[in-house]
């Protein structure tokens, strides 16, 4: 049986000019998945990251766990871009020329009164009309190319480790589009999924029988945050 562990990054620096880094919440997240994630197994068998910088932050800071038991070498991970998050400032930039840069954000949050909400409102309309759009000449990455890369990677993966446990740093949308695919909920809603991911919560996928038939074993696991209730490590972005 292969079982692969698909993290969600960190928290992310949200806000800021760069979002793609981990804020110190972020960092404290990975150190404590690390933990987590070394009680479950001596040593991953195999290591992939998207090629994302939140994403290899929090692999090598949850990683140190295994090389701090094992007195071993730091594990390197493997990259695959496959496993990116879409771009969810061009989506936003589609949707509302407002929302296209991180500044115009802020500028444009600044003037609602619930700004956070106002936000989550705005992001689902935009990825619902990215999932939805009959011409994709204004995106980067279609949602159909962005889903089929997803489930691409998770098949070659799992064709080229028949056993062991797989660990991969990822992003909310790659794990969403694998949860809809394993469960036959139509693709256009992964984003309910996404919206309740933890920030370095672990979805589990395992292979069962000889067909190895891939299979959803546990879904958005964070029990290692809700232990540290006082710190308040439950995030979402």
């Amino acid at each position: 049986m292969t079982a692969i562990y698909l993290v969600r990054h960190g928290q992310a620096n949200f806000g800021g000019d760069n979002y793609d880094q981990l804020s110190d919440k972020g960092i404290e997240q990975a150190t404590l998945l690390g933990e987590y994630l070394q009680k479950k197994m001596s040593s991953p068998t195999t290591v992939t990251t998207g090629n994302m910088f939140r994403h290899k932050q929090t692999a090598k800071n949850s990683l140190n766990a295994f090389s701090a038991i094992t007195g071993e070498e730091d594990i390197i991970p493997n990259e695959d871009a496959r496993w990116n998050e879409y771009d969810h400032r061009n989506i936003l930039g589609v949707y509302n020329a407002e929302l296209a840069t991180p500044s115009s954000t802020r500028q444009y949050l600044a003037k609602q009164s619930n700004s956070l909400e106002h936000f989550k409102t705005l992001f689902i309309n935009a990825i619902n009309q990215w999932a939805n759009a009959d011409n994709n000449q204004d995106y980067t990455e279609s949602f159909e190319t962005f889903s089929q890369r997803v489930i691409a990677a998770l098949k070659d993966v799992t064709e080229q480790n028949q056993t062991g446990n797989i660990i991969i740093y990822t992003s909310g949308g790659a794990i969403s589009i694998i949860v809809c695919y394993l469960l036959g909920i139509p693709f256009s809603q992964f984003i309910d999924v996404n919206w309740s991911l933890v920030n370095g919560g672990v979805t589990k996928v395992v292979t069962r029988g000889k067909e190895r038939k891939l299979a959803l074993s546990t879904l958005n696991e964070h029990d290692i945050f809700e232990q540290h209730a006082d710190k308040e490590l439950i995030t979402y972005i």
